[in-house]
């Protein structure tokens, strides 16, 4: 009987909500096979198609609904909708909760209506099988699977490899030695899961560790409060997981327009080239000392296979030596002196990973060859090196590419060509490889970004020639921005930290002050007070801002960052007690 209300009901509901799908289903679109070597491209975004959010993309982080009981599963029916939805499947694929929710699949799916994109849950080998082969059948193409089993998302994703992956890691406590996330790291991508969902309890330098390794974090909000959701916000996830729908927008309206919750990482383009030689020691160091997250290099293997840092196979294209790099001896390839320097050689691969190996950097190496034994012996210099921690992988060729995934799976590979189309096109294309997007920032556009982030893939542009343009697509929701002249960032606020409590006197005029990190130093600043929880208001004067009475309040404080182009980005910290005396 409980079925057959159950099947009553899913027709109900799929006649009042329609269908999940897009009107164009996605499909795999061939990319731009060849790479574009003129000069870096400082385009404005292609007019693609955009989307609506009540903040701007940067701030409008993934918002997903946790569905742990028939309460929230009915909040899908609200005006206002998270962007995706968690639904927890039985073994027969019925949407349940402890509370007793038992909601069949067609449904459950009929009430993801717009734009909100499925996340389903597995938690047993028959669900994950079960879900396959649901999904095999084709009408549900934008989806995401999750399991804190990550053997399960594989498996479902081997059989459907369009869609997405997450691994729930919100039962594990965290090490507070930060490398303890490399093997998260490893662990995902060898299950093909992007997205990793932390608790709570996870810090912002935790985040952005797994960040810089191309890998989507989410967190949960500690409870249903606005609070809470304020705290998951700022925390720098790319996404945050609720139970209470409302609290989301609360939140998000407490917030300005151009708020920037996430770091914008800031990648080198083969060092630093508007103050160094491409690819030479003293552009990455130089890159490094601006405060540079990531240093591209771009990388061939000499005849007698060492990887050597050069951007054309052709010597003659940054030295005075002639002759093709994979047909020379590494002594023949650094017998000639970069262009542009006094004494410096072609490096090598592995001089990069001695010279910073102490330093808090990314290499994103770029494969240039498509000698197919580069990749082997990429990963044995990896490994014998003792870098995988520091180690991204992209290239334009997109054979290069599966190679690694099966070769170094832990470690997180993208894709630098181009994928034609809106988002709906490029996100089953790249989770067949399981790769974030690096494309031109001519090809990329806000909204696509958006929807992008909220299928656990970040986006990451190239190639900032100009300071204008670097600055003007902080706030369009990319991960990062990669450029010829990291020092133009350097002082782009990465976030802003405050103690946790403040306490202050009646009467008397008081300065809510923050420390703002940018990407190369730390600076004082003054903030505004945002009252999310009390009766108390603060009333600027002069010099601060005066308490309306005593009491408690919870605020977050917001700093107003005017950039070199006139325009104001919005920063906001963690919430804090204060208490009026």
């Amino acid at each position: 009987m409980k079925k057959i209300v159950c099947i009553l009901l899913s027709l109900v509901l799929i006649l009042l909500g329609g269908c999940t799908e897009k009107e164009k289903k996605p499909t795999e679109s061939a990319p731009a096979s060849s790479e574009v070597v003129s000069e870096p491209l400082d385009q404005p975004g292609a007019e693609i198609e955009e989307v609506e959010v009540s903040a701007s993309l940067s701030a409008q982080s993934t918002t997903i609904l946790d569905v742990k009981s028939t309460e929230i599963f009915n909040q899908l029916s609200e005006e206002k909708t998270p962007s995706n939805a968690i639904f927890y499947l039985d073994d027969e694929l019925f949407v349940v909760s402890d509370d007793g929710l038992y909601v069949p699949f067609d449904a459950a799916i009929s009430m993801c209506t717009g734009s909100v994109i499925p996340v389903l849950y597995v938690k047993t080998e028959k669900a994950a099988k079960a879900l396959s082969t649901r999904l095999k059948s084709g009408d549900v193409t934008d989806c995401i699977v999750m399991s804190d089993k990550p053997e399960l998302v594989n498996s479902v994703r081997e059989a459907v490899p369009t869609i997405s992956g997450a691994i729930d890691t919100r039962e594990n406590k965290l090490d507070l030695d930060i490398t303890y996330l490399v093997p998260l790291r490893n662990e995902a991508n060898k299950n093909k899961a992007k997205i990793i969902l932390f608790g709570a309890h996870a810090t912002n330098e935790q985040i952005v560790y797994l960040q810089k390794r191309l890998m989507t974090i989410w967190v949960e909000a500690a409870d249903g409060s606005v609070e809470a959701h304020c705290n998951a916000f700022t925390s720098g996830a790319n996404g945050i997981v609720s139970i209470n729908n409302k609290s989301i927008f609360d939140a998000i309206d407490l917030f300005e327009k151009n708020t920037l919750f996430r770091e914008v990482f800031v990648v080198g383009h083969r060092g630093q080239p508007a103050t160094n030689a491409d690819n030479s020691l003293s552009g990455a160091r130089a890159a490094i000392d601006s405060g540079a997250d990531m240093v591209e290099c771009d990388v061939y293997m000499s005849a007698d296979k060492e990887f050597v840092v050069l951007h054309n196979n052709d010597i003659s294209y940054y030295t005075g030596g002639i002759g093709l790099v994979e047909e020379l001896r590494t002594e023949q390839i650094q017998f000639f002196i970069l262009k542009g320097t006094k004494d410096e050689h072609i490096p090598k691969l592995q001089e990069f990973f001695d010279s910073f190996r102490n330093d808090d950097i990314m290499h994103s190496i770029e494969i240039k060859t498509s000698d197919p034994d580069a990749v082997y012996w990429l990963r044995d210099l990896i490994a014998a090196s003792g870098v995988s921690h520091q180690v991204n992988i992209i290239s334009f060729n997109l054979t290069q590419l599966k190679l690694a995934r099966e070769v170094i799976p832990e470690i997180s590979c993208g894709y630098l060509g181009t994928v034609d189309g809106i988002y709906s096109d490029i996100v089953p294309y790249l989770n067949k490889y399981n790769l974030s997007y690096h494309p031109t920032n001519s090809k990329m556009s806000p909204g696509n970004a958006y929807e992008l982030n909220n299928r656990g893939i970040s986006v990451n542009t190239w190639t900032y020639s100009k300071e204008e343009t670097l600055i003007n697509d902080l706030i369009n929701g990319y991960s990062s921005l990669t450029t010829d002249g990291a020092l133009w960032a350097s002082n782009i606020v990465a976030k802003i930290k405050t103690d946790d409590q403040m306490s202050i006197k009646l009467g008397e005029e008081f300065k809510f002050s923050a420390t703002a990190i940018t990407k190369k130093a730390e600076k004082e600043i003054e903030c505004e007070p945002i009252v999310i929880d009390g009766d108390i208001k603060f009333i600027k004067g002069e010099k601060g801002y005066t308490a309306s009475q005593k009491g408690d309040a919870t605020v977050i404080l917001k700093y107003a960052d005017t950039l070199k182009n006139g325009k104001v980005l919005y920063h906001y910290s963690r919430s804090i007690k204060v208490t009026v005396e």
